[in-house]
């Protein structure tokens, strides 16, 4: 069981405290880290703290049986390998639990101990090989944000605009984040969907997207379809498919008038509503072939004039009192 001399980190909850004793020494033996719980409650706080490996839990226990324990784990630990024990051999777990709980192995107390040394090799082989699969899935993932830098120089090549004007909301949404107190994921989330939120304009063709004067509803309608094209670019990564509902609802409205799917007030994404601000004032005080640079107060006012129409109020508010707050920092965007 040693894998290159790194420590399995096995978590038992039983209340059974012999049991776990026995099991403590023996999987000591085989290079295991072991942890010890009488208290569910306590485990699942030490789980969410301090990622274990693999988890040992008697089925049967008071006041809680551990298949409502599993429940519990699975909801923020999607990948510990989980062996559901119990000395109660006539009441063995359904196959339908073990498959809904996603438990990967069963084991009866009163079999041999080597019997259990199996399954936990067998959960060791297991995570070894998730491993090696996200690190393939990883490297996939790195290869789609680099094509999808590939179409953004693309687009940039012929419209220069839509380059910068992606970096700027891309900055704009980073400390717009950071302003608002989100997770370091959350602000990264936004950042790249800034950065690419416009990525669809790849299939618009050329006509349409340089055109200077105003657009016919037919070339608007094909305009429209930009948000679908780019979140459909992003749908099959794993590691970045958080950014396809961010593009696709980033034209969206609070009124319910936006586009693609006219949705309204909470049913759209919150870091699409953050995503929409920070493009439309940058939209709005940019030149553009067919206007003027216009003034960042102008572009506070015309987000105040969309509050509870275009914008989240809230949101809004919060908005207009960061770019006050940090008007140099605005101003050095701009200048992207």
């Amino acid at each position: 069981m040693d894998n290159d001399n790194k420590k399995t980190k096995v978590l038992i909850i039983d209340d059974d405290v012999n049991m776990m004793e026995m099991l403590s020494i023996m999987l000591k033996k085989y290079n295991c880290d072991v942890l010890m719980y009488t208290e569910p409650v306590s485990a699942i706080e030490k789980m969410k703290s301090d990622k274990c490996d693999i988890l040992l839990i008697n089925y049967f226990m008071s006041p809680v049986n551990g298949d409502r324990i599993v429940k519990l784990v699975r909801e923020f630990d999607k990948e510990i390998y989980i062996i559901l024990m119990s000395s109660h051999t006539e009441l063995n777990p359904s196959i339908e639990l073990m498959k809904k709980l996603d438990i990967q192995a069963y084991f009866e107390k009163s079999s041999r101990f080597d019997e259990l040394i199996m399954l936990i090799q067998g959960g060791i082989n297991y995570l070894e090989q998730l491993e090696k699969i996200k690190k393939i899935a990883l490297k996939l993932d790195h290869s789609l944000i680099d094509f999808a830098k590939v179409l953004l120089n693309t687009i940039g090549a012929k419209d220069h605009y839509t380059e910068e004007h992606s970096e700027r909301v891309s900055k704009f949404a980073e400390k717009f984040g950071e302003y608002l107190g989100l997770e370091n994921k959350e602000i990264e989330t936004l950042r790249t969907a800034g950065l690419f939120h416009d990525i669809g304009k790849i299939g618009i063709t050329d006509s349409i997207l340089l055109k200077e004067g105003k657009l016919t509803y037919e070339e608007y309608e094909i305009i429209k379809s930009h948000p679908v094209i780019g979140a459909n670019i992003f749908e099959t990564s794993s590691l970045f498919k958080e950014l396809a509902p961010i593009i696709l609802s980033h034209h969206e409205r609070i009124d319910g008038n936006g586009y693609p799917n006219k949705l309204k007030g909470k049913e759209i994404p919150f870091l699409a509503k953050v995503l929409t601000l920070c493009d439309c004032f940058d939209a709005i005080v940019s030149k553009r072939p067919y206007k003027e640079e216009q003034t960042v107060e102008f572009g506070l006012d015309q987000i105040k004039q969309g509050i509870n129409t275009q914008f989240d109020k809230e949101l809004s508010n919060k908005f207009i009192k960061f770019v006050k707050s940090n008007r140099r920092m605005i101003d050095e965007i701009l200048k992207i």
